[in-house]
């Protein structure tokens, strides 16, 4: 039994505001290595070593200096590097009163402003081992942009891994609703017909209850994969929730998938349940206050919003009942 109810109201500015990006609800595959960027000073080829090294000996949270020559960055000295060139016998009085540009590092490690952090990472650990932890250089547009150091990377690698990790149940291969709320908000700027479809499994916490979270989490898994089956490739899905998948369609595709996404989980659902439950009609599981209830099968509920115009929105909410 379907039932489609169709309600036009106002919403509040903020659901159709674009919001800014939260880099921990982001993947780390879509985070720019140019987010984490600091600036770092600069010398010319021919600043003197002597001054370089005595700037590095006054602040030992300085990594070293990049150096810039007419706009471009030919260069780095690094901490480490500066030490082991100046701490032998003769090395300072070598090289204390020549530029830079005799001793700074030319073999460096440079990455554009929008390499994903991942890369990043990836090409930072494969350096040589004396170079694993020197700072990496990063150019936007061919000019110098800044530096990361190997500390912030690899923190932020483990933030953005770890808000990750919070919502991602193990059976479930769809994104988190997080990393989608931007690609939420930029539909609705770019495409004013854009269909926000929300899937929520009803009595979910009364089957887990009965038949426990493994097959909980293998009923999220099959409902998963019939989005999967029945979404348009720009289509984007996402976990949201507990019990509940969210997705971004055109709105011609809405009614579509709506019908095809229940009507595939109105077959499958007689193997969630023991025959007994089935033929039955029904489950008892017992409520917040230990009483035993009855409780119907499963079903979905789907709520659409629509952006019209940026201002005035459609819900449309379906239910699918189980009875026999």
């Amino acid at each position: 039994m379907s039932i489609a109810e169709r309600i036009d109201s106002k919403y509040p500015d903020e659901i159709i505001n674009v919001k800014e990006n939260n880099l921990s609800d982001m993947m780390i595959s879509e985070l720019h290595i140019g987010n984490l960027c600091s600036m770092l000073g600069t010398l010319s080829p021919d600043a003197k070593i002597s001054l370089v090294s005595q700037m590095i000996r006054s602040d030992p949270t300085l990594p070293g200096f990049c150096i810039i020559d007419d706009g471009q960055l030919i260069g780095v000295a690094t901490r480490n590097q500066m030490n082991a060139k100046l701490s032998s016998q003769y090395g300072y009085s070598l090289y204390c009163n020549k530029g830079i540009d005799l001793i700074m590092c030319k073999d460096f490690l440079c990455v554009d402003f929008f390499t994903p952090i991942d890369i990043v990472v990836k090409i930072a650990m494969q350096r040589e081992p004396d170079k694993i932890y020197d700072f990496i250089t990063v150019t936007k547009n061919g000019k110098y942009g800044g530096i990361v150091t190997v500390k912030d990377l690899l923190e932020k690698s483990i933030q953005v891994e770890v808000a990750s990790v919070k919502h991602v149940t193990p059976r479930n291969p769809l994104p988190v609703s997080q990393r989608i709320e931007k690609q939420q908000d930029a539909s609705r700027v770019v495409c004013d017909q854009s269909f926000s479809l929300d899937f929520d499994i009803d009595n979910f916490a009364a089957y887990n209850e009965v038949y426990g979270s493994e097959k909980g989490d293998l009923v999220m898994e099959r409902l998963s994969q019939i989005l999967n089956r029945n979404l348009p490739k720009e289509s984007f899905p996402g976990h949201e929730g507990e019990n509940g998948f969210i997705t971004i369609s055109k709105r011609e595709d809405a009614d579509k998938i709506c019908r095809q996404v229940m009507g595939e989980f109105d077959k499958m659902a007689p193997e969630f349940y023991s025959a007994s439950d089935w033929n039955r009609g029904y489950i008892l599981s017992k409520n917040h206050h230990g009483i035993e209830e009855i409780y119907p099968f499963m079903s979905i509920t789907i709520a659409g919003i629509m952006n019209a115009g940026n201002a005035v929105c459609c819900l449309i909410m379906i239910s699918l009942l189980y009875s026999q």
